[in-house]
Parts: structure tokens; C-alpha cells; sequence
């Protein structure tokens, strides 16, 4: 198990973007440690479409124009947090946004935290929201070091058969933004 080091993350989204696939997301919760393969992810690269968070420059997306290797933690609807890791070169606002992973530690902790009763485990981490309801993560994560001890991404030596990996468009983007259709959400089927 190696966690993942700051050179890891200095590179452009779409470049990396299916290097995330099999990698486990760890977080050193205050009720205990929880974690979990990631199996679904998208891409928002820098200034080339009308997607991207990073495409203006605010207190929220501020985080984005650091240097790789950090969290974005953000709230949807006022409500959801969602996850994504900072990516690329100071100055380059990218993020590989985090939709899933697949529940191995702490199963008891995301349960108690998600605080409804499930059919299916995975149900407690296979959307955005969830995942993040599940383990924990709140805005207090904004900016934490992923080369850090309370969250980071683990390399286990997992290794996605390309054949299993799909490719679908973004989910949750509007049609009326240029490069909404864009195929880059990548996840594990």
C-alpha cells in the first residue's frame, strides 16, 4: 500500500484521469478510518469547454489554481458535498472529480453517517453525494493535503482491465454548456 506522492497528481486531468480507477481513497475520520476503490470518475480539464468550476477564478474554486495533490470540497443544491482532487500545475485549475468507490474499511462508520438504511452496500458511496455523506467529508476538507495523514489516495496495486473501463459523457451537466457532451467520465463496468 503506497500512498500516493505530489508528483502524482502534477499532471493534466485528461492524462490522468483513468489513473485514478482501482486507487483507494482513505480517510482518517474522527469516528475512524474509512475507505474504498474508486470506480468512477470525471475529468474536468482547464479552459476547454463552459463546464469546469476552475473556468472562474472565486473564493470557492481558489483551491484549484494550487498546485496538484489537493482536495475540493464544495456543497451542490446547499446540501451535497462532493469530492474532487486538485490536478496539474499551479496556475491550472483542474480537478478529477470523484463519483464512486467501491466501500472496503469502516463499512459500520459509512453507515452510521449515512444514517438511512441501505439494500446494497455499495449504495452508500456509488453517487457523489453519498460517498461523501458516507465517509464524512465536509467543507473542512477544502484544501487538505492528499500527501497528508486525515485524507489521501492509496495505490493497493490494483489494476483495471482496460476493457473494463467505460466512458460515458459527464453526469449532471447541463446540455446548454459547451462540452457537456464531452465523454469524460470514466468509471469501472
Amino acid at each position: 500500500m503506497n500512498k500516493l506522492n505530489k508528483d502524482f497528481y502534477q499532471k493534466p486531468a485528461l492524462e490522468l484521469v483513468k489513473d485514478f480507477l482501482g486507487k483507494y481513497l482513505v480517510f482518517n475520520s474522527p469516528k475512524g478510518r474509512v475507505s474504498g476503490m474508486i470506480s468512477d470518475v470525471e475529468a474536468y480539464p482547464a479552459f476547454t469547454d463552459n463546464v469546469s468550476h476552475g473556468n472562474k477564478r472565486t473564493a470557492r474554486t481558489e483551491v484549484m489554481y494550487r498546485e496538484g495533490g489537493l482536495v475540493y470540497v464544495y456543497l451542490i443544491y446547499g446540501i451535497y458535498h462532493q469530492f474532487a482532487v486538485v490536478v496539474n500545475k499551479q496556475e491550472i485549475p483542474e480537478v478529477i472529480f470523484i463519483r464512486g468507490v467501491i466501500p472496503d474499511e469502516g463499512v459500520e462508520i459509512m453507515k452510521q453517517n449515512f444514517e438511512k438504511e441501505v439494500k446494497k452496500i455499495k449504495e452508500l458511496t456509488s453517487r457523489p453525494g453519498n460517498l461523501c455523506k458516507s465517509f464524512g467529508i465536509t467543507k473542512e476538507l477544502y484544501g487538505a493535503d492528499l500527501t497528508g495523514e486525515i485524507i489521501y489516495i492509496e495505490d493497493r496495486g490494483i489494476i483495471i482491465d482496460p476493457l473494463k473501463i467505460k466512458s460515458t459523457r459527464r453526469v449532471g451537466i447541463s446540455k446548454k454548456l459547451d462540452g457537456s457532451d464531452l465523454p469524460l467520465r470514466f468509471y469501472v463496468g
